[in-house]
């Protein structure tokens, strides 16, 4: 089993919530909320039940918004919670023997996925990593995997877990709501919810796993909402040394919205997200 257990928090994802159409899950939202308490109540279930089955550490990261979402005082005690240092870390994975995902959404373009993005609903299109699609479970599974640490666990809508089955091999997951549109969803009732949480996610890290390390070089491309960030964003690349362009196009000639890099390591991959 392992004992040292990383919970990684988003929130549009957790049961409960599907936002307001035309915004993100904001602060000055009724919504936000909603998906902060009972985000809460997620993890907690979750924790209680890795400690009770012998845990010695059980840790979060919030990670939506850039963080400060949960209000500890609504949360097990017995969670740490993690604030990552640094310009370019996404969490603190080195102190953990496993990560588990809570509240992570759809990524961006997904039908019916509930408040589907990937990293930012106002300017990001699409990420593409080897010219498959790619999501925000993709980006921080392929980070842990490259500490030596598995993703094991994912609770979110049922579009979110396929996303997340494909992107992790193996890894468990539960449905917290079934996904409709951007904005509707069937919930489930909580109380089935945190017992299968506390059942699943115990099974999951009671499983020994290998991570599955990203094989560079590879190609990255993003696409931007609007041409000038997508300009931006490929001047940023080149003055870090990392070889970029728009990719060129029989109709266009070059797609002003999107950059392709090629990524050499983690570090790079990391600063092309």
């Amino acid at each position: 089993m392992y004992r040292r257990i990383l919970l990684l928090c988003d929130l549009e994802g957790v049961n409960l919530v599907v936002g307001e159409p035309y915004r993100g899950l904001g602060r000055d939202s009724e919504q936000w909320e909603i998906a902060r308490r009972q985000a809460a109540k997620e993890l907690n279930a979750a924790a209680d039940a890795l400690l009770e089955a012998g845990a010695e550490t059980v840790g979060l990261w919030d990670n939506h918004g850039g963080g400060g979402n949960i209000d500890e005082a609504d949360l097990d005690p017995r969670i740490t919670v993690i604030h990552p240092t640094g310009p370019r870390l996404r969490f603190a994975a080195g102190q953990f023997d496993c990560v588990c995902f809570f509240g992570y959404h759809a990524m961006e373009g997904t039908l019916g996925g509930v408040l589907a993005h990937t990293m930012s609903s106002a300017t990001v299109q699409f990420y593409k990593l080897n010219g498959r699609f790619i999501g925000e479970v993709d980006m921080d599974a392929a980070i842990a995997a490259s500490h030596g640490i598995p993703s094991c666990f994912f609770a979110g809508g049922d579009l979110a877990c396929r996303q997340a089955e494909r992107a992790v091999e193996g890894i468990t997951t539960v449905v917290t709501k079934t996904e409709l549109s951007r904005n509707r969803a069937v919930f489930r009732d909580n109380d089935a919810l945190f017992g299968e949480i506390r059942e699943k996610i115990v099974q999951a890290v009671q499983t020994e796993r290998i991570p599955r390390q990203l094989s560079f070089p590879c190609v990255m491309e993003k696409s931007f909402k609007r041409v000038e960030d997508a300009a931006a964003y490929l001047e940023r690349l080149r003055s870090h040394g990392i070889e970029a362009e728009h990719p060129a196009d029989e109709i266009l000639g070059r797609d002003a919205h999107t950059v392709r890099s090629a990524v050499c390591d983690m570090d790079a991959f990391i600063f092309c997200i």
